[in-house]
C-alpha cells in the first residue's frame, strides 16, 4: 500500500481500477546523428503537418477546449520554435526526434528559469506539442484508448489526450505532475472530472488494474489500499453520495429564503448537450445559451442547422422557464477562424462590435433566434459587450431591421419576446439607469466587469492576485446595477462566476438580485445555502459591506458571515 499527496482540482471519492499511461517511449529519445539531414527534414515536416491535421480534427466541446487546441497550434506554427528544430538537423545534424527534443528543452528551460508559476504551467504547452510530434515522428498514436470505466494514473496527461478520450470512462484522474492552473486541471474542473495532480511518484508505483482509492477535495490517494483503508474511503464516498443525494432531492424545491424571499436559478449551457443538466438542476430556465460556442465549431457553416438548435433547446426548455440567447460574443478569446488577430482583443473587435461590421453572419443569427420564439414565448435574446445606450440603440434598430424582414417574408416569430442586454463593462453599469428604458431585462456578466472595473486581465497569472470579485468598486457596481434597474422595472440577473459560489450568496442576494444563473452543478450547491439564509438579515449585511473599504476587509466578513449562518 503506497499514499500520496497532491492537488486536488475538482472534489470526488472514487474507488476504482487504474489504467495506467506512462510516455516513457517518447521521454527517451535516442540522441543521434543524421548522414541525411534533408531526409530528416521531410520526417519533421510531415510530422508537423500530420499534427497540425490531427489538432484541427478535434471538435472541442467548449470554450476551455477550444481554447487550449488554439495553443497547440500557435505552438507548431511558431516561426522561432521551427526553426531552431531545422538548425538542429540541418547545422547540427540532429535526428529529427532530437532535434524536436533539444528545441523544446531550450524553451522549457527557458520558462523555467523565469521562476514564475504562470510560466511553468505553460512548459506542459510545450511538451505537448513537442509529444505530438515525437509520436508523429515514431509513428506512434498520440490517442490514449480508455475501453472501460478506469482512474486514469499518468505520468502527465497532455490536454489534448485529454479531450480525445472517452470521457464516459474516466473516473478520475490521478497524475504525478500539473498544478492549478493547468490545462489539465481547467478541463477537470469544466468537466467535473475528480482529479489530483501533482503526486510525485505515483504512476510509476501503478499497476495497470490495480485497485486504486482517492479523495480529490483532501488530494490524498492510495495504491492497492488494505481493508481497513478501503473501508475508510467506502464511508467517505458515502458521505460524498449522500450529500449529493440530498442536493439532487432538494433540486425539486425552490430556492427560498427562510422568510420566504425567492430567488431564480437559472442554467448556462454552451450547447443543447447542457439541457439535460440543467433540467435535472432544477433550473427555472436558461440564462445564458453561449451561442458562439456553435459558430466556433461551425463558423460560417449550415445556418439552418444552428437554427434548429435553437428551437430544439425552446422545445425542451418550455415547461421549465425561459432560454435567453446571447449573441454571438466572438473575438477577444473566442476568435473563430478568419477573425485578424489584434494587439489588444479583449478591449477589440468583438461581440456586438464584430457583429454589427458582419452584419450577414448576425443577421442569420437573429432570423434563427427569431424562428426558435415562434415555438415559445420563453425565448429571449441578449446582446453582449453593450458599452452605451448609442450602442445599444444601433443594434436595437438592426433588430427591428431584420424583424421587418421577416415579416415580409413570412416567418413567424414572436412579436414580444423580450430583449436584453448584458452589463461587462463599467460603462454599461455606471448607465445602467439609462439602458434599463431600452430593454425588458439585464444581465451581469460578473467576470468581465471584474476586469474591466479594475484593469486586470482575467487570464493572466501573474497579476491573479488582483483578480478581486469583492473590490469595493465591484460590489458597488452591482448594487448601481440592481437598485437601477428595479426602479426602471427591469429584472436584472448575474450570470457570471460570482453566481455559482455559494459563499457568495448571501451578498447577492442582499445586494438585491433576484435571478442568477450558473452551472448545473452550482445550481445544486447555491439552492442549498439559500435555503439557509434569512433575507433581511441578507440585505443588512450586503448594507455593512458597502461601507467597507477595502477587498480584504469584504472578504473576512463575508467569511465571518458565512460561518455564523
Amino acid at each position: 500500500m503506497i499514499e500520496r499527496r497532491g492537488i486536488g482540482i475538482f472534489p470526488g471519492v472514487v474507488i476504482g481500477h487504474a489504467a495506467v499511461f506512462r510516455h516513457t517511449i517518447l521521454d527517451n529519445v535516442e540522441h543521434a546523428l543524421t548522414d541525411d539531414p534533408e531526409a530528416e527534414l521531410a520526417v519533421f515536416e510531415n510530422a508537423v503537418e500530420s499534427v497540425m491535421q490531427e489538432i484541427r480534427a478535434i471538435k472541442p466541446r467548449s470554450k476551455e477546449e477550444k481554447d487550449i487546441l488554439g495553443v497547440y497550434e500557435s505552438m507548431l506554427s511558431d516561426p522561432d520554435y521551427l526553426a531552431l528544430i531545422k538548425e538542429n538537423i540541418g547545422a547540427r545534424r540532429y535526428t529529427a526526434s532530437w532535434a524536436v527534443e533539444a528545441a523544446t528543452e531550450k524553451y522549457s528551460s527557458a520558462l523555467a528559469a523565469l521562476g514564475d508559476a504562470y510560466f511553468k504551467e505553460r512548459i506542459a504547452d510545450i511538451k505537448d506539442a513537442e509529444s505530438r510530434l515525437l509520436g508523429a515522428i515514431a509513428g506512434i498514436s498520440s490517442e490514449i484508448i480508455v475501453d472501460k470505466p478506469s482512474i486514469i494514473v499518468a505520468d502527465y496527461l497532455t490536454p489534448s489526450e485529454l479531450i480525445q478520450m472517452n470521457r464516459a470512462n474516466i473516473l478520475a484522474l490521478l497524475l504525478d505532475t500539473g498544478g492549478p492552473t493547468s490545462h489539465v486541471a481547467i478541463l477537470s474542473h469544466s468537466e467535473e472530472i475528480p482529479a489530483i495532480l501533482g503526486l510525485g511518484d505515483f504512476s510509476r508505483n501503478t499497476e495497470d488494474d490495480s485497485i486504486v482509492a482517492m479523495d480529490a477535495r483532501e488530494g490524498v490517494a492510495v495504491i492497492c489500499p488494505d481493508e481497513k483503508v478501503l473501508r475508510s474511503f467506502r464511508a467517505k464516498k458515502g458521505i460524498a453520495l449522500r450529500n449529493e443525494k440530498e442536493l439532487r432531492e432538494n433540486a425539486v424545491l425552490p430556492a427560498e429564503t427562510l422568510d420566504g424571499h425567492r430567488i431564480h436559478l437559472m442554467c448556462n449551457i454552451e450547447g443543447l448537450e447542457g439541457i439535460d443538466g440543467a433540467i435535472s438542476a432544477g433550473a427555472e430556465g436558461i440564462g445564458l445559451f453561449r451561442t458562439e460556442f456553435l459558430a466556433l465549431q461551425d463558423f460560417g457553416g449550415d445556418e439552418e442547422k444552428k437554427a434548429g438548435i435553437y428551437e430544439e433547446a425552446a422545445r425542451k426548455m418550455s415547461p421549465f422557464g425561459p432560454v435567453t440567447f446571447r449573441t454571438y460574443d466572438l473575438g477577444g478569446d473566442k476568435a473563430a477562424d478568419g477573425m485578424a488577430a489584434e494587439e489588444n482583443p479583449i478591449l477589440g473587435w468583438r461581440a456586438v462590435r464584430f457583429c454589427m461590421e458582419r452584419k450577414d453572419i448576425f443577421r442569420k443569427q437573429l432570423i434563427s433566434i427569431l424562428r426558435a420564439s415562434a415555438l415559445s414565448p420563453s425565448v429571449r435574446i441578449m446582446f453582449p459587450m453593450i458599452s452605451g445606450s448609442e450602442e445599444l440603440k444601433d443594434v436595437l434598430s438592426f433588430l427591428e431591421e431584420v424583424k421587418d424582414e421577416c415579416r415580409k417574408k413570412g416567418i413567424a416569430f414572436d412579436e414580444n419576446m423580450k430583449i436584453g442586454t448584458m452589463i461587462e463593462t463599467p460603462s454599461a453599469a455606471i448607465t445602467a439607469d439609462v439602458l434599463a428604458d431600452y430593454v425588458d431585462f439585464m444581465s451581469i456578466g460578473t467576470n468581465d466587469l471584474i476586469q474591466y472595473t479594475i484593469a486586470v486581465d482575467r487570464g493572466n497569472e501573474r497579476i491573479a492576485y488582483l483578480y478581486r470579485p469583492l473590490h469595493p468598486a465591484v460590489i458597488r457596481l452591482l448594487k448601481y446595477v440592481a437598485d437601477s434597474a428595479k426602479k426602471k422595472g427591469v429584472t436584472v440577473s448575474i450570470c457570471g462566476e460570482m453566481a455559482g459560489q455559494a459563499e457568495y450568496a448571501p451578498l447577492l442576494v442582499g445586494l438585491g438580485f433576484d435571478e442568477l444563473s450558473m452551472t448545473a452543478h452550482s445550481i445544486l450547491e447555491v439552492r442549498k445555502r439559500i435555503r439557509t439564509l434569512d433575507w433581511e438579515s441578507c440585505v443588512d449585511f450586503a448594507d455593512n459591506v458597502l461601507s467597507l473599504r477595502d477587498a480584504s476587509s469584504i472578504e473576512h466578513a463575508l467569511k465571518e458571515y458565512n460561518g455564523k449562518t
